[in-house]
């Protein structure tokens, strides 16, 4: 494969980080209202919850394999935003409305957790397509830190409107907000084709060809490996959160007035948007000053390396000090991580496989194999609960292991394919 250099790499940047920002923003922007949301059941549902949604990604997956199959790829990614958008504002009028709450908010939940992986997903498999693994390295750092910025301005503005607009408010922002991203990925589209032959034919094949790819890669099934890590220990934070601050802040009584109901939702609300407003911030150092740099110094092998690591010395901390603040500051920091670090790393090394593989197979690690791994942890963790923090660090640290070793071979894996194709 040649790589290719974009004569407008600078514009191709900056659409891209607006674009990232803006698919960002749309979700942290209801992020909070999600966790609120579904505190109105019981938080003991969530691995059932975490389960509906791995079921609804093994629909979504492969209809998306048969959608890239008929249709041309680099069209079917704003397409797909605008359905999302659709989606949102059916959910803005079902909350407004108050039906069945803990339905809606349970509903909600799943499709807002298949709303978040997929259409990450298919935008940075739209940025895969249009840059090769020199020009990922240069600008997945800038591109990465507009999904920063999103993330830091989607729960600040939910802060800061919620109790103005309400819930439903929220929702419709997220709607514009993907809308805004449609006019930057079609921007993106514009400079990333200029100056090279533009061959957006449907893949054909089949629904289940991404599957296939994953299962025939040892490559991919590194990433695979990787990506249930990832899923696994983000799942026992978020758990070990949820029944926290289930404590922190209690579900209403029964028959309780809407206006206790809507205030005691809107403190939970504003809770998680703190939250994620400080992961948005120390996000954006690590962007901005850290992970470009170790990415061309080190390679993507060593700044996945650092995630596990992190997770590790968090639960340590967790063992030692196993309280609310604890593990905030825990979730802050592995989240931070997460995006700052991980996400730029782990999409490089999409930048070295095939086209066909950058769309499907990208989508069924990203989509079915992460959700895959949420429900797997949440069940494990819905066995462990109760027998204290120890019993976290005894499931955590094999893992951890486990996890820096993919992390390395995923490094060699890389230099051995960007070695075959300048060769």
């Amino acid at each position: 494969m040649t790589e290719r250099r974009s004569p407008d790499q600078l514009r191709l940047a900056i659409w891209g980080a607006i674009a990232f920002g803006a698919i960002i923003a749309s979700f942290s922007i209801f992020r909070p209202v999600r966790d609120s949301l579904v505190l109105d059941g019981n938080p003991d549902q969530i691995p059932w919850l975490f389960t509906g949604t791995f079921l609804a990604m093994v629909i979504v997956s492969p209809l998306w394999g048969a959608m890239t199959a008929r249709f041309g790829r680099r069209r079917l990614v704003p397409r797909s935003f605008h359905v999302f958008a659709a989606c949102a504002l059916v959910f803005c009028v079902l909350v407004a409305t108050g039906l069945d709450p803990v339905t809606v908010g349970r509903v909600f939940y799943i499709w807002s957790s298949v709303f978040n992986l997929f259409v990450v997903s298919v935008l940075w498999s739209l940025f895969a397509d249009l840059m090769g693994p020199d020009t990922a390295r240069r600008l997945y750092g800038p591109i990465a830190a507009g999904g920063t910025v999103g993330a830091f301005v989607g729960p600040l503005l939910t802060s800061l409107l919620v109790e103005t607009i309400g819930v439903p408010g929220v929702l419709v922002l997220s709607a514009v907000l993907l809308e805004v991203a449609v006019i930057a990925v079609a921007r993106v589209r514009h400079h990333g084709e200029r100056g090279e032959i533009v061959d957006d034919a449907p893949a054909g094949g089949s629904a289940v060809d991404g599957i296939m790819q994953v299962i025939r890669s040892r490559y991919l099934a590194l990433i695979v490996g990787y990506v249930l890590c990832i899923a696994i220990a983000a799942t026992f934070l978020y758990l070990e959160l949820a029944q926290i601050t289930s404590v922190a802040f209690p579900r209403p009584p029964k028959g309780a007035p809407k206006e206790l109901v809507n205030a005691m939702r809107e403190a939970r609300t504003a809770f998680f948007a703190n939250i994620d407003v400080w992961i948005s911030g120390v996000t954006f150092v690590l962007q901005t000053f850290v992970a470009a740099r170790l990415l061309r110094w080190f390679g993507p092998g060593f700044v996945l390396a650092i995630l596990p690591v992190i997770q590790a010395c968090g639960v340590t901390l967790l063992v030692i000090e196993p309280t609310l603040t604890a593990l905030v500051i825990v979730q802050i920091t592995a989240r931070s991580a997460t995006h700052g670090l991980t996400r730029p790393g782990r999409e490089l090394l999409f930048t070295v496989v095939d086209r066909d593989a950058k769309y499907r197979a990208k989508n069924v690690i990203d989509t079915i194999v992460y959700r895959f791994g949420d429900v797997a942890s949440s069940w494990l963790y819905t066995a462990i609960e109760g027998t204290g923090a120890l019993a976290l660090a005894v499931a955590t640290y094999p893992l951890v292991a486990i996890w820096i070793a993919l992390a390395a071979l995923l490094g060699v894996g890389f230099r051995r394919r960007i070695t075959k194709e300048t060769s």
